[in-house]
């Protein structure tokens, strides 16, 4: 078959009408980008009235109820295949969803670029280019935190609507390249590649595709996970740079690198708005590698963050004023580069817990590789280190250190979570907890055995060392959630006892350890004091040991996922259960696998991975 495009020489008024074609086309692709939203809200809105009128027909499920839904469970069955992780050569691409929706919705940009384009070969060329910039409006706002509609509509929290953003940009980066391509072809058949290419319309086209390979390399998911700073900083600043390069590079872009640019400034200056500067109480808590930042809150902020749902987070940043106290001693501020590194360090911690009373937040953090976590145990030890070997016993907490931080939040969209309204909504609840990430599960658990406390709740909690779960214990709270009976915590870590424990629900599913074998061991071979400081740690780990272990039986293994599951099921097969895991992503991925096969098996579920990791 013929290639069917050819360079035609058009007059002044085919030129004319060619660009009305382009613009009339790009509105209708930017406007339809509308569809798949409003239909996902009308799903959830219809969704929402059926499971309404289930509720108000049959309270208690019974069997029959079961079987009825056991037949229509198609489409449940359907969804959860599509949320399913593509996975080539052990990394994970993606969930099918965003690979058969990205499919579709790149085939339907196509169709636009095609139609009504004739034979001109550039019309076709700058259909591509066109095409593209029309979906940038909506893939700035995919990425927003806080001035974001898509979230606002849908109900989805930022990670939710950022997942999405990386399918239109990876869709919009296929046009563009087209774009690119084809316009180089007409340059080199025309024989004026090398005038051209001093032209300022192409050296601005250039450098658009240079910033926009840019950002699709670094985010590759190893280079990401490898350094996400750079990462953040190279798709921050791109993103600013980008819609002023095309703005020169061609006039018919402009309108939609305005509306780009508006809704990513807008939503700088809500989260602006949404920013408080308080001054913190920084600590390291003995015997691990965990940070806890306690965050008084202004007055007049109080009520938004007394109103937020338990689960929710915040960002922390580090604001000028306190940066020397976090810099690393041997790095001077005359010459410090990090000065320009702190500015794109905003790290989001989850709520572990609000003060009804005072306001006063609490974030518990891991020390990782970041620069963030880093400064922040950096600056806790400071002090704790130099006084530690004067303290007189040897569970007497680190001392806590002040400064000034950045807040910014409330964000998250747990409070859209059914499982908070768990008496009308299911009949069980299992919360699945790796390390730090019992700071999202807690406040849930906290706050359905609160509102509903004849709810059928339980909590799996595996933990490195005993100390890494001493912060959730509250000052004067009635239900000690250390020794919580719903409570399961597995100590997967050597503490030192040399005793294997309960086995309890069974030893082994698989799951990563993720424990550090010397790095944030507290027994070290150091000599003199720094010695002593090893063996006080030591006492204060073993110490924290006894606090946790001293009320109820805890599990010295690592929690069996397939029989904590399966017990979940097991109370029968018309109970309703919700399931929410947060934790490493190898531990949501093996407790997802074992949900999916009550889902194939027709179960009513409700799943949600809060999952660790960008």
């Amino acid at each position: 078959m013929n290639w069917p495009y050819q360079f035609l020489d058009l007059s002044q008024a085919e030129k004319q009408a060619r660009r009305q074609s382009l613009d009339r086309y790009a509105l209708y692709a930017q406007l339809s980008a509308l569809i798949p939203i409003g239909l996902v809200w009308l799903y959830q809105t219809l969704n929402k009235s059926s499971s309404s009128r289930k509720r108000d027909y049959t309270a208690v499920p019974s069997s029959d109820s079961f079987n009825t839904r056991k037949q229509s469970n198609w489409w449940s069955k359907l969804r959860w295949w599509l949320g399913e992780d593509v996975v080539a050569f052990e990394e994970v691409l993606g969930q099918r969803e965003q690979w058969i929706g990205g499919f579709v919705w790149a085939m339907w940009l196509l169709v636009l670029c095609v139609a009504g384009t004739g034979r001109d070969y550039m019309h076709l060329t700058k259909r591509f280019g066109i095409i593209a910039v029309s979906q940038y409006p909506m893939q700035y706002m995919l990425t927003l935190k806080s001035f974001n509609p898509v979230s606002w509509t849908l109900k989805l929290s930022h990670e939710e609507t950022n997942r999405w953003h990386r399918v239109l940009a990876r869709c919009t980066a296929f046009l563009l390249s087209l774009h690119t391509i084809f316009y180089y072809n007409y340059f080199i058949q025309n024989h004026i590649l090398l005038q051209k290419l001093q032209s300022p319309v192409v050296i601005y086209g250039m450098l658009s595709f240079f910033g926009l390979n840019l950002m699709i390399g670094t985010a590759i998911r190893p280079l990401r996970n490898r350094s996400y700073r750079v990462f953040f900083v190279t798709h921050l600043l791109i993103a600013l740079v980008l819609p002023v390069v095309l703005w020169f590079h061609a006039a018919s872009s402009r309108k939609y690198m305005l509306e780009a640019l508006g809704v990513f400034l807008v939503d700088i200056g809500f989260r602006k708005r949404d920013t408080v500067t308080v001054e913190t109480t920084i600590s390291a808590i003995p015997g691990t590698s965990l940070i806890k930042i306690q965050v008084p809150v202004p007055r007049q902020r109080q009520n938004h963050f007394l109103r937020v749902a338990p689960g929710a987070h915040v960002y922390v940043n580090v604001p000028p004023a306190t940066r020397s106290a976090f810099r690393r001693k041997d790095v001077k501020a005359a010459n410090d580069a990090s000065e320009i590194l702190f500015e794109f360090m905003f790290n989001p911690f989850t709520i572990a817990h609000v003060d009804q009373d005072s306001g006063a937040l609490t974030l518990v953090a891991r020390q990782r590789a970041g620069p963030m976590t880093a400064a922040l145990a950096r600056f806790a030890s400071s002090s704790s280190s130099s006084t530690s070997s004067s303290s007189s016993s040897p569970s007497s907490p680190a001392e806590e250190k002040k400064a000034l931080l950045n807040i910014e939040g409330p964000y998250g969209a747990a409070k859209h979570f059914p499982a908070l309204s768990l008496g009308s909504e299911f009949d069980r609840v299992l919360f699945i907890a790796g390390g730090v990430g019992a700071t999202f599960t807690i406040p849930l658990y906290r706050a359905i055995v609160t509102e509903n406390p004849e709810t059928k709740v339980e909590m799996v909690w595996a933990v490195r060392t005993a100390g890494e779960a001493t912060w959730a214990v509250i000052e004067n709270d009635a239900r000690d959630i250390l020794n919580d009976p719903n409570v399961h915590i597995y100590l997967t870590g050597n503490n030192g006892s040399g005793s294997s424990g309960q086995k309890g629900r069974g030893e082994g599913a698989g799951l990563s350890s993720g424990i550090d074998s010397g790095e944030n061991s507290p027994l070290v071979n150091l000599g003199g004091e720094a010695g002593a400081v090893a063996v006080e740690m030591d006492a204060v780990r073993r110490t924290a040991d006894r606090r946790v272990v001293s009320g109820k039986e805890h599990h010295r293994s690592r929690p069996d996922l397939k029989k904590v599951v399966d017990e979940a099921f097991g109370h029968g097969p018309e109970e309703r259960v919700a399931i929410l895991v947060c934790g490493p992503a190898k531990m949501g991925q093996q407790v997802r696998r074992q949900v999916g096969r009550y889902v194939r098996q027709g179960r009513e579920v409700w799943f949600h991975n809060e999952g660790f990791g960008f």
